[in-house]
Parts: C-alpha cells; sequence; structure tokens
C-alpha cells in the first residue's frame, strides 16, 4: 500500500513537469526568403518572427519539406536570448486542406448543371413541337379534297420548320456536350484536391534561454538534394557585320516538396556535393565485376553489389532505376559517413565524386527503402523499386506589381525585347554567383523554369564553313574574343539569325584559346555543290598494281547582298601502308599531307561564283580491295 501511494505521489509530481514543458513548446511558421541553387542541391533560407517566453522553451519550426539535409540545417538569431540547441524531427500524416477550393469547384459544376438542365428542357419543348407537327402533317394529307396549292404551301411549311427544330437541337446537343465535358474537368480537379494522400513533414526544435520575455527574428538554412539549374543560352546575329547578341538563361528544377514563392534567388556554379580533396593515384588492382541488377519476366530484382571496395575507384556513375527500368528522378546518391552526394537527373542518371575514404554508398528516394552497397566499379547501376516521373519545359517572368505570370513556353520562342533583370555577378575563390533581384516563384514539380541571368554582346569575326562530302549546307560560325570574362558554362544554345530560329547548338567553353568558335547554323542562301567528274579513263592496271583515278568540282555561289568570308573542306584519302600509293593534284588549296585535308579560303562578292576542283589517283595491289567514297 506504501509503494502505491509512492508511485501515485510520483506521478503527481510529474505531471505538472510534462505540462510544463508542453507549454513551453511553441509552434512558428517560417517563409522561404531566398534560395541559393547549385548546378547540383539548392540551400533554402527560411525567416521567422516570433514572442519568446522568459526562461527555457522549445520553439518549434513546422511545415519543412522532408528531403531535406538535416546535417546542414543552421539556424541564426537575432535577439536577446541563447540558443540552447538545434535538432530535427519528422512530423507524420499531415493532411493538406484545401476545402475553399474545392467548394468553389463544386459552386462552378452547380452552376454548369443548371446550364444543362435549361438546354435539356428547351430540347424537349422542340421535340413535342416536331411531334405535333408530324402528326397534323398527316391528318392534313389523310383529308380528301386538298387543293394543290394549299398542299404546297403546307408542305413548305412544314419542311422549313421541322429544318429550323432539327438545327435547334443540333446545337442544343453540341452546347449540353461542351458543358459536360467542363463539367469532367471540374470532377478531375475535384478528385485530385480530395485525394487523402498523407505526407511527412520535418520539424526543426530550437531550444532558447530568454531572461525575460523578447522577440526573436530566426534565420533558417538547410540543403536541399533534388534541385539544381542548367545554363542555356540564345545566341542572335543581326547581320554578319554586327556583334554576336547572347542571352545567358538557366533551366531552374526542383522537387524538394516545398514550393519557392516569392523568393530571391542565386545561382551558384558550385556543386556542394562535389568533392574537394584532391585524389590520390592507388595501385590499380583488377578484378571481376558482376553487376546485381538482373532482368526476370520483364522486371529488375532489387539487391546489391557483389565484391569488396575498390580504392582506386575515384568516380562512380550509373543510373537508379524501379524495377521495370524506369528511371527515377531526384534519387539520392551519397557516400556513406560524409555529406558528399548527389541526386539523379531527369533520365535518372547521376555522377559522382569519392573522396579518398569513401568505401561504400547510401541510395535512398522517398517512399523506398534505402540501399546500401561497396563502392567497386566506375559504373554501378542502381534498381531502387517502383516508380517514376516525367518533366516538362515551362516559362515563367519574373514578378510585377506583386503577380507572378507564368506561361508555356512556346517552342523555339524567340524573347520578347524587355528590361533585362538587375543581377549582381560576384566572383569568389573557386565559383560564380549570380543574385538576382526580382522575386520569382519556382514550384515543387521538377520542371524546368527559366531564369534570366544577363544579355551580353561579343565583338565577332564571321565566316561561312562548309564540308560538302559530309553536308552541302554552309554554316555560319563566329570566332568570339573576350569571351573568357563571361563566366560561362557549358550548355545549349538557340540559333537566331536574321530574326529567324535557326535551330539549336551547344556552346562549349571548355577551351584554352583566346577565341571561342560558335556555329550559328546553316545558312541557305549560300549555295555549294560537289560533283565526280567524269574520267575518260576507267581503272587501268600497271603491272600487278591497280589504278584508281577520282576527280572532284565544287561549285559555291553566294546568293546574299552582301559579301562573305567562306572555308571549304575536303579531303584526300591517306595511306598508312607501304602497298598502297597516293598522290593528288589541286589549285588554291592548303593541303595538310598527315591528315590528308584540303582547305580553301577565299572572299565571295555577293550574287557570284566560284568553281574549285582536285584530284587524286591511288595505286594498290591488283588483288586486293579498297573502299574509296
Amino acid at each position: 500500500m506504501t509503494r502505491m501511494m509512492l508511485l501515485l505521489f510520483g506521478l503527481l509530481l510529474t505531471f505538472p513537469t510534462i505540462a510544463k514543458e508542453k507549454e513551453n513548446e511553441k509552434e512558428v511558421k517560417s517563409t522561404i526568403k531566398r534560395v541559393t541553387v547549385f548546378t547540383k542541391g539548392a540551400q533554402v533560407s527560411r525567416e521567422a518572427k516570433t514572442n519568446i517566453p522568459a526562461g527555457n522553451s522549445i520553439l518549434k519550426f513546422i511545415e519543412i519539406a522532408p528531403s531535406i539535409n538535416t546535417n546542414s540545417i543552421q539556424v541564426k538569431a537575432d535577439g536577446d536570448f541563447t540558443i540552447l540547441s538545434v535538432t530535427s524531427q519528422l512530423n507524420y500524416y499531415e493532411t493538406p486542406i484545401k476545402k475553399e477550393e474545392i467548394e468553389k469547384l463544386q459552386t462552378e459544376q452547380e452552376k454548369l448543371q443548371d446550364q444543362i438542365d435549361d438546354e435539356n428542357t428547351l430540347s424537349k419543348v422542340l421535340d413535342e413541337e416536331e411531334s405535333l407537327i408530324l402528326s397534323n402533317r398527316i391528318l392534313g394529307f389523310e383529308q380528301n379534297g386538298v387543293q394543290i396549292d394549299q398542299l404546297r404551301a403546307t408542305s413548305e411549311f412544314y419542311r422549313s420548320r421541322l429544318k429550323e427544330i432539327r438545327l435547334e437541337k443540333l446545337t442544343l446537343r453540341r452546347k449540353v456536350k461542351s458543358l459536360q465535358k467542363k463539367i469532367s474537368e471540374i470532377q478531375a480537379q475535384i478528385k485530385e484536391l480530395n485525394k487523402t494522400e498523407k505526407k511527412n513533414t520535418v520539424q526543426i526544435l530550437v531550444a532558447v534561454n530568454a531572461k525575460k520575455a523578447t522577440s526573436g527574428l530566426f534565420t533558417i538554412s538547410y540543403m536541399v538534394n533534388n534541385a539544381g539549374w542548367t545554363p542555356i543560352y540564345d545566341l542572335r546575329v543581326k547581320d554578319v557585320k554586327s556583334p554576336v547578341q547572347l542571352s545567358y538563361k538557366s533551366n531552374v528544377y526542383q522537387s524538394s516538396g516545398e514550393s519557392w514563392e516569392d523568393v530571391l534567388l542565386t545561382l551558384s556554379t558550385g556543386n556542394p556535393y562535389r568533392s574537394g580533396t584532391k585524389p590520390i593515384l592507388n595501385p590499380w588492382l583488377l578484378n571481376f565485376y558482376t553487376p546485381y541488377a538482373y532482368q526476370n519476366r520483364g522486371r529488375y530484382k532489387p539487391g546489391v553489389y557483389s565484391g569488396t571496395n575498390n580504392a582506386n575507384v575515384r568516380r562512380i556513375s550509373g543510373v537508379v532505376m524501379d524495377e521495370y527500368g524506369e528511371p527515377l528522378i531526384g534519387a539520392n546518391v551519397i557516400i556513406k559517413g560524409t555529406s558528399i552526394g548527389t541526386s539523379t537527373d531527369f533520365d535518372g542518371r547521376y555522377s559522382l565524386e569519392v573522396p579518398q575514404n569513401g568505401k561504400r554508398i547510401v541510395i535512398s528516394y522517398l517512399g523506398y527503402k534505402s540501399l546500401e552497397t561497396a563502392i567497386n566499379s566506375s559504373s554501378m547501376n542502381i534498381v531502387l523499386g517502383d516508380g517514376g516521373a516525367s518533366l516538362s519545359e515551362v516559362t515563367i517572368t519574373a514578378k510585377s506589381s506583386g503577380i507572378a505570370k507564368k506561361r508555356r513556353k512556346r517552342k523555339d520562342e524567340p524573347m520578347a525585347a524587355t528590361q533585362p533583370v538587375p543581377v549582381e555577378e560576384k566572383e569568389q575563390a573557386t565559383t560564380i554567383s549570380f543574385k538576382i533581384d526580382i522575386p520569382y516563384n519556382v514550384p515543387s514539380d521538377g520542371k524546368r523554369y527559366i531564369v534570366n541571368i544577363k544579355e551580353e554582346q561579343l565583338p565577332a569575326y564571321y565566316e561561312y564553313y562548309c564540308a560538302p562530302k559530309l553536308d552541302t549546307d554552309a554554316f555560319l560560325t563566329a570566332q568570339v574574343t573576350g569571351w573568357e570574362a563571361l563566366n560561362l558554362l557549358d550548355g545549349e544554345a538557340s540559333l537566331f539569325f536574321e530574326g529567324t530560329y535557326l535551330g539549336k547548338s551547344y556552346l562549349s567553353v571548355q577551351s584554352v584559346e583566346d577565341t571561342l568558335d560558335l556555329s550559328l547554323g546553316r545558312d541557305n542562301s549560300i549555295v555549294v555543290k560537289r560533283t565526280r567528274q567524269k574520267l575518260n579513263t576507267k581503272n587501268k592496271f600497271l603491272s600487278n598494281k591497280r589504278v584508281d583515278t577520282r576527280a572532284w568540282d565544287i561549285e559555291v555561289r553566294n546568293k546574299k547582298k552582301l559579301p562573305i568570308n567562306i572555308i571549304i573542306e575536303d579531303q584526300i584519302p591517306v595511306a598508312i601502308t607501304e602497298e598502297i600509293e597516293v598522290e593528288y593534284e589541286t589549285k588554291e588549296a592548303k593541303y595538310d599531307k598527315d591528315k590528308g585535308m584540303l582547305s580553301w579560303k577565299f572572299e565571295l562578292a555577293p550574287s557570284s561564283s566560284k568553281k574549285l576542283n582536285f584530284k587524286y589517283t591511288v595505286k594498290y595491289p591488283k588483288k586486293k580491295q579498297i573502299q574509296l567514297e
């Protein structure tokens, strides 16, 4: 009895403590203000202002996406208090409430249904009128002694009115069909909003101590893996006397689970998941490689790689997919025991540098069991389970007058003339950052959103290039100088010449030259023809050798109103054995004997043409064969 009394007394003492702890817990909502987007991953910065009671308390920052890297959480605060600790926890099964939006859709559905009822009522009235006319027509025709004029007038009335009724009924049916289609679309929206799919969120718990009641401004930052940006360009040329106009843009994407609304973006050329440790060349130990993934009745079996760690592997790459072979977008691949990692791209591919002490990787994806395996090959394909997603390109424009406008980008649509977006460019020790001074919206849907960075005028020297053996079209090229100071990255480029879209190209800046060569696409105003000459002599035999002679004519015509500079390249075969002899004849061409390359470089006046020719002879053993052309 005494023991029971002591137990009850202890519980009574505990209840006030538990109640006090609960009383000192406070939920705080924060807002995303800034995001630094790296080429892989992004750092999200939230802000919140709240009151803090005297003594010890726990501030619970809620509604944060579960895909964050909890090891990267940082909390800064401004106020008269002390931060004691920072931890995080998952809050399971938080269901979004969209009641107001659903009610609005239901009201719209009811209005459409009322219109359908009205149209159906009118259609029934027309049915009754049609039935009445048909009945009277039969009665009238059954009467005797009907005059021809009366019969004709009655027939015309019936025909005219029946036509009107049936056309009106057809119009009503089409209108009802259109209204039913709208109702079906609304029902689909309601169904989507009514989904009771539950989601998890992260809560960041910040323990604080204040000597007296006060207020504080908190800044919380953390990394998300499934985000990033890729560079894209627009290259516009007004004419061959004007500089190249380069529009530097970015494709920003994210599927972190939280929408970035009205945020200030900073685009960084850095990749925090890339190892910064210098490599060490280890002994090359050759071993057999056995992949774990195999196909069985159209499905792949999840599992792990066999074998032990290979210490000489410094970079791994591969594809993360489900058991049906579909790529998983945004799956996390992390070196175990470190924060070094990456996320898969739109094709499920990943590439990751391995630090010196990296031995195993951990692969995870929301809703799937994590997989851990040894690093024993530079190519490692991972199978996790069932899933998949798709992406589409969308363009967003910066906010104006408090409203962010979004529209779907028409393919290859030229950019309208607008005021440039204010961008602050900052060069750091190893990276470049572009701070965008206009807020953007980037939803968590994995789609690509275009964000403008800057525009530049590049001085360029233009010339045309054609290799008619491969393609008789002439390509406009530009040699650009001073490009090193622009901090460009490799990326896809859309080409525009004289206001016309020409197609896509790729801008590669991995060059040590002072001049950057840009291919600006085909120009149909330059016509090039390559024809083989008809020689009188056929293949000859000289003792024990066969003699084969080929001759070619190349005609170049400039249909433009301006002179052009053009390079024409062709080739003569190069023998790699003494049994084959090659002789050539050409005029004006520059010849590279080692490569067999012929090159003509000249200026061509407007509305003029020029003919080029070359000839070569090949001697080889008559009992052997070679392939010419």
